[in-house]
């Protein structure tokens, strides 16, 4: 259902699995001991540094299964051609359908190497995309933390391209892997407004592996 290969212009998101992303390489992204930089890139994420190379495996191979059985969609992140650090894993984008009320929630984490570039904007035309063409749902949105200010900016230009807008700050409506909650402000986008805006175009391809 999900596609397998998302490409944008400057991007090529490939739906997250062992394949794409090989578990020993994992480790040394998302743990605190291999990388220098995972605790600010993981500052106002939900999920915490991995102590060992077994959460990499197990996070790359829950990806599958929700990608397999349409429950979440997880991808990963690759810089195209002409792009500084082509082909070397950026981040993780991807969204959460919420199949009962039409609605899918957005989530994005790149590396430090890679921020400062525009791909959040990119990769949500994408997904926005993806969610409603492709999935025919009636709203996209996503939450934030009100200290994330970097992410702030970058969400509230690519909610006012797409016709969104800031529904609010909510009490306690994140919560992290340590079971605190967190307040959150929430943006969205509903097909029509993305329609209106857009008229329907954009610039994205999807590819599934079993169609090639």
């Amino acid at each position: 259902m999900f596609p397998d290969e998302i490409v944008t212009p400057r991007l090529r998101l490939r739906a997250l699995s062992r394949e794409v992303v090989d578990p020993v390489d994992a480790y040394d992204y998302f743990a605190a001991s291999r990388s220098d930089t995972i605790e600010e890139e993981t500052e106002y994420v939900t999920w915490n540094p991995h102590q060992t190379p077994k959460e990499g495996f197990d996070f790359l191979k829950q990806a599958e299964k929700g990608h397999r059985e349409a429950e979440n969609a997880i991808y990963a992140i690759f810089p195209r051609e002409g792009e500084d650090g082509a082909g070397e894993f950026a981040g993780t984008t991807g969204f959460n359908p919420e199949w009962d009320t039409h609605r899918a929630v957005f989530g994005m984490w790149l590396r430090k190497k890679f921020w400062g570039r525009g791909y959040s904007g990119e990769r949500a035309a994408a997904l926005f995309a993806t969610v409603f063409d492709v999935l025919d749902l009636d709203l996209a949105y996503v939450q934030v933390l009100p200290e994330n200010e970097q992410s702030i900016r970058a969400i509230e230009k690519y909610i006012d391209r797409f016709g969104g807008q800031h529904d609010g700050l909510f009490r306690n409506a994140s919560v992290d892997m340590d079971g605190t909650p967190h307040d959150a402000h929430t943006y969205s986008v509903t097909r029509e407004q993305w329609l209106d805006a857009t008229g329907g175009d954009y610039d994205a391809e999807f590819h599934w592996e079993d169609r090639q």
